[in-house]
C-alpha cells in the first residue's frame, strides 16, 4: 500500500489575482513562500514523515516542495516528475477566473484545453507509475490544482473541476497495487 499526500503548490501572484496559470511557469510570491515553509512546519509539528518528496517540474510546485522540505523534521530529496505538470488550459491560460471560466471549465468547453478524460488518465497513470517505482512508501506529491482535482473528480461524488482547493491543501490518496482511493481531501494545513 502506498499513501500519497497530494499537496497543491503555495500562492503565486496569478493565484492572488485570480488568473489561470496552467503551464505558465510562475514563481511563488512572498506569501506563497511563507505558506510553503509553514506547511513543512505543520508536518513537523504533527510528526508526519515521508519517504520521498515528488514534485511537478513547474517552479511554483518545485519551490513549494523545497520550502516544505526545509520545515519538515527529516529532509528528503525532491524528485521531479513531468506527469504531475498542471493541465494545459488552452485558450484560457493567462486569463481571469470568472463566471464564464467556471461555466466553461465545469463542462469541459474551454477551447484547446486538455480534456477531462485525457487529464484524468495522465494523472492517474502518473500516480500509478510513481507508486510502482516506489512501492510501499509514504510520498508527498507537490503538484497543481487540476492535477489533484483529476483524482478527486474520479473518486468523490459531486466534486467538480469548478470546486476550489486551498493553496498548500492536502489530499490523501491510497494505492493498493491496483486502484487509487481518496481518504480525505482539501485539508488546509495553514489554519
Amino acid at each position: 500500500m502506498n499513501e500519497l499526500i497530494l499537496m497543491r503548490h503555495a500562492q503565486t501572484e496569478a493565484n492572488r489575482n485570480y488568473i489561470v496559470q496552467g503551464r505558465m511557469d510562475n514563481p511563488l510570491n512572498e506569501e506563497g513562500m511563507k505558506q510553503a515553509y509553514d506547511a513543512g512546519l505543520y508536518f513537523a509539528k504533527k510528526e508526519i514523515e515521508f519517504d520521498m518528496v515528488i514534485s511537478s517540474p513547474l517552479k511554483r510546485a518545485y519551490t513549494t516542495a523545497e520550502l516544505v522540505n526545509r520545515g519538515m523534521l527529516h529532509k528528503r530529496p525532491v524528485v521531479l516528475d513531468k506527469g504531475l505538470i498542471e493541465r494545459n488550459f488552452g485558450d484560457y491560460d493567462g486569463k481571469e477566473i470568472n463566471d464564464d471560466y467556471y461555466y466553461l471549465i465545469k463542462r469541459g468547453l474551454v477551447p484547446n484545453m486538455e480534456s477531462n478524460q485525457d487529464l484524468e488518465k495522465r494523472v492517474c497513470d502518473a500516480l500509478r507509475d510513481i507508486c510502482m517505482k516506489y512501492p510501499e512508501k509514504k510520498l508527498l506529491i507537490v503538484t497543481h490544482s487540476h492535477v489533484i482535482k483529476a483524482v478527486l473528480v474520479k473518486h468523490i461524488e459531486k466534486f467538480t473541476y469548478a470546486d476550489s482547493l486551498y493553496n498548500c491543501s492536502l489530499s490523501t490518496v491510497l494505492f493498493d497495487g491496483e486502484n487509487l482511493s481518496v481518504k480525505e481531501y482539501n485539508i488546509n494545513p495553514l489554519e
